[in-house]
């Protein structure tokens, strides 16, 4: 049997809260529970420029896990400092990745200062850009109650490293037949039509969709590590091949 899961990336005091409610609508018409990627302390420029500062912030987070939103720790400032690609070798930019143990134990204790401040429990990590690496794991494992990273490239959740593993597979909605699917969306750049299809899919499945705490995790095997990675060097091998045909074609045009 299928089981959705949706999770919504950037939750910041400078958001534009419109484009976040009308999510928040649609989940509480279906009586979905999302994962709410929470920045600690924002000091992204982008996002910092997306919308006037919400004096509210704090009782907005307060009042989503009231009604069962999972929160979950996404990084402490959302500011990328290194040019690494983590485990996942998803995106060359992250605010943990390559950054030596003691500095990510301080940004980690740091975020967890605050959710503490705020009365937020965060039961879960979600790392800026996918990019992270085992200090980040041994961070968290010291300094946090988080027990399960929202990551992974698999089709069900895992236990590995210590931790649960919820995958997060897909950036829009799709059919799937069987296994576990996360969507991730971000608010602040979800177009209407995206939204709308947003709407449709869970008007029509918003039975499949579960919450963290229905889900079911098994052993991580070396199928696993296998299929995982074989998912990460396709991946990476596709963009190698796609940037080296724009070359081509770019040094071909440049020729004529």
């Amino acid at each position: 049997m299928v089981q959705y899961l949706i999770r919504l990336d950037d939750l910041c005091p400078t958001n534009n809260l419109k484009k976040w409610e009308r999510f928040f609508h649609l989940f509480d018409l279906y009586d979905i529970k999302p994962i709410i990627a929470v920045i600690p302390d924002n000091q992204d420029p982008k996002l910092n420029a997306c919308g006037d500062f919400n004096p509210y912030y704090w009782p907005l987070v307060r009042h989503l896990q009231k009604k069962d939103y999972i929160i979950g720790m996404h990084g402490f400032e959302h500011r990328y400092q290194v040019s690494n690609s983590g485990i996942f070798k998803i995106n060359k930019r992250s605010e943990f990745a390559g950054l030596p143990l003691y500095i990510q134990e301080q940004k980690v204790k740091a975020a967890v200062s605050i959710f503490k401040r705020e009365g937020v429990k965060t039961p879960l990590f979600i790392a800026p850009a996918h990019s992270f690496d085992r200090n980040t794991l041994r961070a968290l494992d010291k300094h946090s109650d988080v027990m399960i990273i929202s990551d992974g490239l698999l089709s069900s959740p895992y236990i590995r490293f210590g931790f649960g593993w919820v995958p997060v597979q897909l950036s829009e909605v799709a059919i799937k037949s069987s296994d576990t699917w996360t969507f991730n969306y971000h608010p602040e750049t979800c177009t209407d039509e995206e939204f709308e299809k947003l709407e449709k899919f869970i008007s029509e499945n918003h039975k499949y969709f579960v919450s963290l705490s229905q889900l079911t995790f098994k052993d991580y095997t070396l199928k696993d590590y296998v299929s995982e990675y074989y998912c990460v060097y396709h991946r990476l091998l596709r963009k190698f091949a796609k940037a080296q045909l724009s070359w081509f074609r770019s040094l071909k045009l440049a020729r004529q």
